[in-house]
Parts: structure tokens; sequence; C-alpha cells
């Protein structure tokens, strides 16, 4: 009788989980790019400390950030594995991007509306506004 209810434990979570309808998934793929022929690098935090992902960079236009992910709400933050993004250019300028205060305003990593979508694929194109809202660093970017 113990084997049943231990059985039935396992087993009815799993045909629960296993049984959502495919079509209720959302299929993203964020691609970033380079719009611009400075060397760049995008550097990934979460709670203030560097995220599990590494940095990333590109000298010269191109992409430099490729992912995505299938999921019931796919979100920006879970793909990117952050809360904030540094944009920095040419080790002088930096831009910081923030899931929490959706910064830049109407041109953040963080918010799909910032990127060009083209069905399942949404791209964000690094450009010049970016570069002009970049602060100068005193000293080397670190």
């Amino acid at each position: 009788m113990k084997f049943i209810y231990i059985l039935i434990y396992f087993i009815v979570p799993f045909l629960v989980m296993s049984c959502w309808h495919r079509e209720m998934e959302e299929t993203v793929n964020l691609i970033i790019n380079n719009g611009l022929d400075n060397h760049i690098e995008l550097k990934f935090f979460k709670n203030g400390l560097p995220s599990g992902r590494k940095s990333i960079s590109r000298l010269g236009k191109g992409e430099v950030f490729s992912d995505g992910d299938t999921n019931m709400g796919v979100q920006i933050n879970g793909i990117f594995e952050a809360d904030s993004i540094e944009v920095i250019f040419d080790n002088e300028r930096i831009e910081t991007h923030k899931l929490f205060y959706n910064e830049p305003v109407g041109n953040s990593l963080f918010d799909f509306s910032s990127y060009e979508k083209k069905g399942d694929t949404h791209t964000y194109t690094i450009d010049q506004k970016n570069y002009n809202n970049a602060t100068p660093c005193e000293g080397p970017c670190y």
C-alpha cells in the first residue's frame, strides 16, 4: 500500500507538468548588434554582483549577443541572467541598463519595446543614441 502512495506522489505531478499545451509556450530569440565602429563590451550583473553570464565584447559592427528561451512567460532578464547590464564603449564611456528602473527610458535592453521584432526574433542595435547617453569614465572603465 505504501508503494502505491509513493508511486502516485511521483507520477501525478509528472503527468500534470507534462500535459500543458505547447501552444501556450512562447519562444523568444534575443540578438544584440553593435551598430557602431566602436569596441563595445557588455557586462552582466545580478544584485550588484557579476552574474553567471560572462562579459561579451565586439570590435566594430556585428552581432554581440544571441540567446533565447522557450517558456510560459519569457522574460528578458531570465535570458540575460541579470538585472543590470553595462555597455562600455572603447573602455572610455559607460551606459547602464537597469531592469527595475527600465533605464535608459525608452531604450532599455530589458524592454521588449526597444527591440525590432521579426517573428520570434527580437533585435536590439546599439547605436549613436546609446553612445551619446553613455557617461565618460574617470580613467578606464572596469
